[in-house]
């Protein structure tokens, strides 16, 4: 066991493999670090594998046909004749016919490893089956006589046909890898771009909404405090009022008994005695009028500041729930190249009109042939997103997988198969939502065309509510799953005659 362990262990990464064809050299290494090895050695600009272990690329190859005074570095190794050529003793080999049946390689320091070790003949066939070289009398002994054996020559170029479908695919895909890294690097950099001024403008937004509602506040209380002082005022000016007022008659009534006792004339006393006796009792026996101590009713100031300060949260409630959902907006556009001929796409892509004719477009794998439907440019596959709508006609809003069918009929529908979630309101302002075929009647219905979809690709939640007064949501409907691809929105407009119309609405 330790030799084998020994005999599989790559020299390189030193990791135990599995079985592998030995290099031409004699040397195996794990495939990664060949594959490795090869790619350094193409980067580098050379156009065959260099084993990394005896480095053949350090040691010179002589000419073999050279004086030993003018030797030559040699260019290829004729395996037939198991000597190396300098460029001037090759020519015979590639100008003469006697030698178009020799095999030239890349010069090599030691060409017995391209030689049968049995027969010592050079290798010039390759058993398909063993996949082992062979040498003709190998052939000839019958060892594998019923295999499928190849000339090196015929697999090389079976091989290099291969192996060029493979490369031409690598560079298409390595291709497409650039392509989608730069779309990515470029979307990234508008993402951050746009959300980091958007979202320091939206919070400045909040941040100056919110001082105003302070203000509104303080200066509430204030009011509250100042109008409450002023009705004390008032109060307290009431009863200084009537004070004043029961002070004055009685100051008139002293006056009129001190007249009184200083007149000499006894039947004009008792006359005068007798005429205001009863009233003049009554307003005496009558106490003054006590005014309550002068205050402020402390408990309304509270109740009414206790009001705007509800009014205060509510507004800031208000604010951050903006805010929320101004940070959640995705950007979100109509993919042009999937929009069935009846529908009609504006010129900004935020909005989708049914009409009556078919228009003229040309032909596209992505497009909708059959029901009338769009869906968006943009494709999610994480995070969580939210998206405001206005809404009119005969309208089908949906999630749905970005790989749904275009053509035909069958499965193509939004909410018609198990890879999309929709709400359609119908001719008759009936709500219903739809999933796999399955119809949800709605008891709700909207009462204004503003509509709000919330997106959590994470949990698998799909939430559609009606944007009402003062930015308030009322849930209409809400989806549950587990989504597994990239998801996009969906959009079918299927009656022209109601003036079937989706508006993507850009928060500002």
């Amino acid at each position: 066991m330790g030799s084998m362990e020994e005999e599989h262990t790559c020299p390189l990464c030193r990791d135990v493999f599995g079985r592998a064809q030995p290099f031409p050299c004699g040397h195996s290494f794990c495939p990664a670090c060949a594959q490795e090895a090869w790619s350094s050695s193409s980067g580098c600009g050379k156009r065959r594998f260099v084993c990394p272990q005896c480095l053949e690329e350090k040691a010179l190859v002589e000419c073999d046909c050279c004086p030993e005074d003018e030797v030559q570095a040699a260019v290829k190794t004729c395996l037939r004749c198991e000597i190396s050529l300098c460029e001037q003793h090759l020519q015979p080999h590639l100008q003469r016919p006697a030698y178009s049946t020799h095999l030239l390689v890349e010069p090599l320091m030691d060409v017995s490893r391209r030689r049968c070790p049995t027969h010592q003949e050079e290798f010039r066939h390759y058993c398909m089956d063993d996949r082992v070289y062979v040498c003709p009398d190998c052939i000839l002994e019958g060892r594998h006589a019923q295999h499928q054996v190849k000339g090196v020559r015929k697999v090389e170029e079976e091989y290099k046909v291969k192996l060029q479908s493979l490369f031409e695919k690598a560079d298409e895909k390595v291709k497409q890898g650039e392509i989608m890294v730069q779309e990515h690097q470029n979307a990234c950099r508008t993402i951050i771009e746009d959300s980091s001024v958007s979202d320091v403008s939206q919070v400045l937004q909040m941040g100056s909404a919110l001082q105003t509602q302070v203000g509104r506040l303080v200066s509430a209380v204030i009011n509250i405090t100042e109008q409450e002082r002023q009705q004390a005022m008032e109060r307290v000016q009431e009863d200084y009022s009537r004070v004043r007022e029961d002070l004055n008659q009685t100051e008139g009534i002293h006056r009129f008994l001190g007249s009184l006792l200083d007149e000499r004339d006894p039947f004009l006393l008792i006359w005068a005695y007798q005429t205001e006796d009863s009233q003049m009792m009554a307003d005496l026996n009558s106490p003054l009028f006590t005014p309550p101590q002068p205050s402020m009713d402390k408990k309304r100031i509270l109740e009414n500041v206790e009001n705007k300060y509800r009014e205060f949260i509510a507004e800031t409630l208000r604010c951050l729930i903006e805010l929320k959902r101004d940070l959640l907006s995705s950007p979100l556009t109509l993919d042009k190249n999937s929009a069935h001929p009846l529908l009609n796409i504006s010129e900004d892509l935020r909005s989708v009109m049914r009409v009556k004719k078919r228009l003229s477009v040309p032909e596209h794998p992505d497009r909708f042939d059959h029901w009338s439907q769009v869906v968006s440019c943009q494709i999610f596959s994480s995070g969580t997103h939210y998206w405001e709508l206005e809404v009119e006609g005969f309208w089908d809003i949906a999630v749905t997988y970005h790989s749904i069918g275009r053509k035909a009929k069958e499965g193509t529908a939004f909410g018609c198969n198990k890879i999309s979630w929709s709400l359609t309101q119908q001719h008759d302002k009936k709500l219903a939502a739809w999933h796999n075929r399955k119809k949800t009647h709605l008891s709700v219905k909207m009462s204004g065309n503003h509509l709000a979809i919330a997106l959590d690709y994470d949990s698998g939640s799909i939430t559609f509510s009606e944007v009402g007064s003062s930015s308030t949501l009322l849930p209409l409907h809400s989806f549950s799953t587990s989504f597994t691809q990239p998801i996009c929105l969906g959009f079918g407009l299927y009656k022209p005659e109601l003036n079937s119309r989706v508006t993507i609405l850009k928060k500002i």
